[in-house]
């Protein structure tokens, strides 16, 4: 099976003249703003996107914790074989948090879950800035973390399109037809979502000049592995896409990442080379991350099935028989999952009860929803976020459907019977626990106006995306993933976690399934690296670090340790 709907994968889980709405911790706001709606007339793109991004002028860069929105205008890019695709607007919520001794010295790391279509809100909320909202730390509200990574640099936390508090534009919301056509491949795929991401981190480097040519480590987890991949492989190689050698083409990407890279080095004219860019993005932190599409689930099922896997401890301790794929024509990975859940365990933290991982972070997500937690969380007065009120969301919607989001979900689940039977329970099972555990709607509406039936402030999962993402061109199942991770560790500086408790994401299973592409001609492991030792005589050492006792969500499990291997890391 090519595809397994992994698109439940947590992600356990800018108008750039938007807003620069900041406060020190625990002081008053020291601006005003957030001024930006999406009011803007986009007819003209290039005009929109030299409004957004000429903002030098006119910018207090005082490097403050700020939050807010960075527009993204429409785009025509072209995929694959070249066939014509465009984009819809949206606007991509964000939280900057600043390094506590010298930020304009400091790497800019830059974090999101996965999903598809999951929001930042679990590695922002556990354990990795500068509070936390887990509850082993503070049951009913916050904690000082003490773990932070503000320590050794700034964060900026990035919810992608359509999920966490990101949401989607379109000319009409009330039009049934103008919002569900929103959902399509155009705006749901590897490339689009990685041009995404680059077009807001280039952005806000353009707002916080002092910023603009430091250091930038990608920190993605679960499918953020799969962005990741994009994101640098466009970057490093941009003047191959743009001589339409590559399976991807967007030329106004490609004048902004030009002009970005020329601005900061007087020595690139055109664009620039693989080793200018690596200059700068030339890091990356996965955390469970999916890397090598459909390739590491094979690798993973082979793994999974073999004497002495965590299903053979599950069997063990429940009772609960696991029967192999043998020589029956299944996919392995998928009877693993299937057996886990079988079992009533969960398979993001086998050890625990199944959907113990989402039941955990939702506790967290629940706090963040209400205020004035919401501010104590982003360090910044959200009510200065213009962005935010009901009145500005102009053309702001989430939902192709208009009911509520139980009756939403009922309607999405029929929509699963078109899918192979273990996509439908996976996603079937997701739906299910947040149909009888609905996360807390908070009280933003309260303070930012109502919002109608087809949006809402807030969306932890978008499964409309999930669903979407499945139909793509190229999707995260993809061999190309592979074979542009591959490419990028050659220049790419990379740590993996390797959790034990994950068997969503069975880490031993992604050394194991780089050996499958051609130009690999081994890879040896260690307890803490493999190496990759490639067909042209040269190797590359990944840190792979072991997590004992975590679950698909090192920072949930294990945040001090992570923190103590990333600070070692870059050094």
């Amino acid at each position: 099976m090519k595809k397994i709907l992994f698109c439940i994968m947590l992600a356990l889980f800018f108008a750039v003249s938007c807003s620069n709405n900041s406060s020190k911790p625990g002081g008053d706001t020291d601006s005003d703003s957030d001024s930006m709606t999406d009011d803007t007339d986009y007819d003209s793109e290039e005009q929109a996107q030299d409004d957004d991004n000429d903002n030098d002028s006119g910018i207090e860069d005082n490097l403050d914790f700020e939050s807010g929105f960075i527009a993204l205008e429409s785009v025509d890019y072209m995929l694959k074989n070249y066939d014509q695709n465009t984009t819809g607007k949206a606007m991509m919520w964000y939280n900057f948090q600043p390094a506590d001794e010298n930020p304009e010295e400091k790497p800019l790391f830059v974090f999101y879950n996965g999903g598809p279509g999951s929001a930042s809100a679990i590695v922002f909320l556990y354990n990795t800035a500068k509070r936390t909202g887990d509850q082993a730390f503070s049951e009913d509200g916050f904690a000082e973390n003490a773990s932070s990574w503000t320590k050794f640099g700034n964060l900026l936390y990035v919810d992608a399109r359509q999920t966490g508090f990101s949401y989607g534009i379109v000319d009409d919301p009330t039009d049934n037809s103008a919002r569900s056509g929103y959902f399509s491949a155009s705006n749901f795929n590897v490339f689009a979502d990685a041009a995404d991401f680059i077009r807001v981190i280039l952005r806000f480097m353009k707002s916080h000049p002092s910023l603009k040519s430091n250091p930038v480590v990608l920190a993605g987890e679960s499918y953020g592995g799969t962005r990741s991949t994009a994101i640098l492989n466009v970057l490093l190689n941009v003047a191959d896409y743009a001589e339409k050698n590559r399976q991807f083409y967007d030329e106004t990407l490609f004048n902004e990442i030009a002009a970005h890279f020329q601005e900061i080095d007087s020595s690139v004219s055109g664009m620039p080379s693989k080793e200018v860019v690596a200059k700068q993005f030339g890091r990356q932190i996965l955390i469970q991350p999916l890397v090598a599409g459909q390739e590491q689930f094979d690798a993973e099922g082979e793994l999974l099935e073999a004497d002495g896997s965590p299903l053979y401890i599950i069997e063990e301790e429940t009772g609960v028989t696991f029967n192999k794929c043998g020589d029956y024509n299944c996919s392995k990975h998928n009877n693993a999952l299937y057996y886990v859940q079988r079992a009533g365990r969960d398979y993001y933290s086998y050890r625990r009860p199944y959907n113990w991982l989402f039941d955990y972070t939702d506790v967290g997500a629940a706090k963040m929803l209400q205020m004035p937690m919401f501010g104590e969380f982003i360090l910044n007065d959200p009510k200065k976020i213009n962005g935010l009120y009901a009145e500005n969301r102009v053309g702001a919607f989430r939902y192709s459907s208009t009911t509520n989001r139980n009756l939403r979900n009922s309607v999405l689940a029929s929509a699963f019977e078109n899918l192979p039977e273990i996509e439908k329970i996976i996603m079937k099972a997701r739906l299910e626990q947040r149909n009888a555990k609905p996360l807390s709607s908070g009280n933003l509406e309260s303070v930012f106006g109502e919002l109608p039936p087809y949006d809402e402030y807030f969306v932890d999962l978008s499964y409309e995306i999930n669903l979407t993402f499945s139909t793509a061109a190229i999707d995260h199942y993809d061999t190309i993933n592979g074979k542009m991770f591959l490419e990028n560790i050659r220049t790419v500086k990379t740590f993996i976690t390797q959790a034990e408790e994950d068997i969503i994401i069975y880490s031993k299973g992604i050394p194991e399934s780089l050996k499958k592409f051609n130009g690999v001609s081994g890879v040896d492991t260690d307890d803490n690296s493999f190496t990759v030792n490639f067909s042209d005589g040269n190797s590359v050492l990944v840190t792979f670090p072991f997590y004992p006792e975590s679950s698909h969500s090192v920072p949930v499990n294990q945040p001090v340790k992570l923190f103590n291997d990333v600070k070692n890391w870059m050094n």
